[in-house]
């Protein structure tokens, strides 16, 4: 059962990076009214957070649930 776990955390990993390197780049580039890209820099926080919520990782969840909000404030 371990092994299968350890699996799946790999799997949470390389999508959490790739989620962050999309993040980043799309915060780099955003400009003001750029509400496609603040959808899409929530959306990958959103999976983020959603893959730190079913591994019990309480900071992980935390910071991205502030990094919802924020972005929920700039949408609005």
């Amino acid at each position: 059962m371990s092994g299968d776990l350890s699996q799946f955390i790999r799997s949470l990993l390389e999508e959490s990076f790739e989620g962050l390197e999309l993040i980043e780049s799309s915060l780099l580039n955003l400009e003001q009214g750029d509400d496609e890209t603040i959808h899409s820099i929530f959306r990958a926080a959103h999976s983020i957070k959603g893959g730190a919520v079913t591994f019990g990782l309480n900071n992980v969840t935390e910071f991205t649930h502030l990094v919802e909000t924020l972005l929920d404030e700039m949408r609005d």
